[in-house]
């Protein structure tokens, strides 16, 4: 009887379609996405914020008449002492510009770190764009740490998803299957948990084992041991990569995209369905 390897297609396969899998993973790359809008939000704000600050320092002019602000100031309170700790303000300013740029009174959104002053603070402005203004403490400060770190905390988030879309891709796979190369391996162990198997491999001349994940139901595709070997070890049928990783089959290759006879040629000459 000819061996489930001498069966096997050598014709460059592809991957099966999958699209539970393929809704699955579009899924998850929006939610990366989504998760990354605070964080480039946060860092446009603190970039913008930079980046007037630098300007102003560079050119900026004191408005003659700083008219007032009206706004709300946010802080936090402590659950232990009740004290509360501020956190920043928000305003609604009204300054008055330089004959120079025409003496009109304007109106603009500024932002101050921190508690506010009793009295107003001077405005500080672009004279080439009086509608970039801040207030002068808010222009003398340096950045605050959650402004420098901040987003960059909140990118751990959406690279936790992208990290699961690309560990879970099938890409290997896709490359041993377009030059099959297929091979029987033993089973060092198989670790049963809760809707999965994980099936730790060792191919010929491996110096560590890989590990597949099989979803329940899938379960490996066992076969005869090769010829001379131990019987009293599990088998299983693998595909080698280019890159010498093994990806172990399912039992029903429902993962390659096989004619009906090519499945069924394989799936004759192995040992057994299930382990």
């Amino acid at each position: 009887m000819a061996s489930v390897t001498e069966v096997f297609p050598r014709r460059p396969l592809r991957l099966a379609s999958d699209p539970k899998r393929t809704r699955n993973r579009a899924l998850l790359l929006a939610l990366a996405a989504l998760l990354a809008l605070p964080s480039l939000y946060w860092g446009n704000q603190a970039w913008q914020s930079t980046s007037l600050r630098a300007d102003l320092r560079a050119r900026g002019v004191r408005a003659p008449e700083t008219l007032g602000a009206k706004g709300d100031c946010t802080a936090r309170r402590s659950r232990l002492s009740g004290s509360e700790r501020p956190i920043g303000c928000w305003f609604t300013l009204s300054y008055r510009l330089r004959p120079e740029e025409g003496g009109a009174v304007r109106e603009a959104q500024v932002h101050i770190e921190g508690r506010p002053s009793i009295f107003t603070p001077p405005a500080i402005y672009d004279p080439r764009d009086p509608g970039r203004v801040m207030l002068e403490p808010e222009l003398e400060r340096a950045m605050t740490w959650s402004e420098l770190l901040g987003p960059l905390f909140l990118l751990l988030l959406p690279a936790t998803a992208l990290l699961v879309f690309f560990a879970t891709s099938r890409r290997g796979l896709a490359k041993a299957a377009a030059n099959p190369e297929p091979v029987i391996v033993p089973v060092e162990k198989a670790i049963r948990q809760p809707g999965k198997l994980y099936l730790h491999i060792r191919a010929p001349g491996a110096a560590r084992p890989t590990v597949d994940v099989f979803a329940t139901p899938a379960l490996p595709l066992q076969v005869l041991p090769p010829e001379g070997a131990s019987d009293d070890r599990q088998w299983v049928l693998a595909l080698k990569s280019p890159g010498g990783r093994h990806y172990v089959l399912d039992s029903e290759l429902a993962r390659l995209d096989l004619t009906k006879e090519e499945r069924r040629r394989v799936l004759m000459l192995s040992a057994a369905r299930g382990s």
